[in-house]
């Protein structure tokens, strides 16, 4: 397989791109909305490079899923996503193999493939949800449908914030872009997306302070307690938080410290905001054996 498309469908994005060894020759970004919208980049990326057809395509998703059906079971930030089943509406729309599987995993595959190239880490995505994806012996670690790795779904405060994967207190509930946005409606009043909450952060204001530190201090606790269990060599991190690493990174790192006992280091993802992209694109080459 040389002639990739990978698509990552965010939690408010979707990129879809054409990959060959490697190098994103042609890409579309559009805000997320279904298949209709994906097919359709699909075919314009296939025609600005010329491809009849690919010979495989890698999707990566936000969802708890089942790689071995290739459908998306219950996508809590993407209900209108539930129920649908990826690989057979791309593979009859382009007649090519079709892989489906978790956007936090696939990003590690691109890490493993294309990025750090470590052999055992953690990849953490931060951004409207959290996610996680893990490598031990430089291979990924999957579990029995392809979930594996979801850290952002572990309770840290079984009597805080209803996650809107049902439970309360995950760590996304606690530290995700939704879950801030959420809080910051109810404790301060404000309809501030999670960016202008990070920025009214960094300018000192009291309330938007208190809710990011609180925020830093669960994503600390979340990767101790991965680390603890895991002990990767690197834990890899990136979505849209990282943008502000400069002022997050320290309160995470001080957090984390203080909690595990192992030292992994934490390094930002060398791919940027491909990762997710050229990760989902790899996928067809590290799919596993179920």
């Amino acid at each position: 397989m040389e002639r990739l498309i990978g698509v990552d469908i965010g939690g408010t994005r979707t990129r879809v791109g054409a990959v060959l060894a490697g190098r994103i020759l042609a890409r579309r970004a559009f805000p997320t909305r279904g298949v209709p919208e994906v097919r359709a980049a699909i075919q314009e990326v296939l025609e600005e490079v010329g491809w009849a057809r690919p010979d495989a395509i890698g999707v990566g998703a936000p969802a708890p899923l089942d790689m071995r059906q290739g459908r998306i079971l219950h996508a809590p930030n993407l209900p209108h996503w539930n129920g649908v089943n990826v690989v057979e509406e791309l593979g009859r729309a382009f007649a090519c193999p079709v892989f489906l599987g978790n956007d936090a995993n696939c990003a590690a595959v691109g890490e493993l493939a294309y990025g750090w190239r470590a052999q055992d880490f953690l990849y953490v995505t931060w951004s409207t949800g959290i996610g996680g994806g893990i490598v031990a012996g430089g291979q990924v670690v999957w579990g029995a449908t392809g979930q594996a790795g979801e850290i952002g779904h572990i309770p840290l405060r079984p009597d805080g914030p209803r996650c809107n994967c049902g439970k309360r207190g995950c760590l996304e509930a606690l530290a995700g872009g939704a879950g801030l946005r959420a809080r910051a409606q109810e404790r301060l009043g404000l309809p501030l997306s999670a960016q202008e909450l990070v920025e009214r952060a960094r300018r000192g204001e009291p309330g938007p302070l208190a809710l990011v530190e609180e925020a830093c201090a669960a994503m600390g606790q979340g990767l101790a307690i991965a680390a603890e269990l895991l002990e990767p060599e690197m834990i890899i991190l990136g979505g849209g938080f990282t943008a502000s690493w400069d002022f997050l990174g320290p309160k995470v790192r001080a957090a984390f410290e203080d909690l595990s006992r192992v030292r992994p280091r934490l390094e930002l993802t060398k791919l940027g905001d491909d990762v997710g992209l050229l990760g989902a694109a790899a996928l067809p080459l590290h799919f596993p054996r179920f």
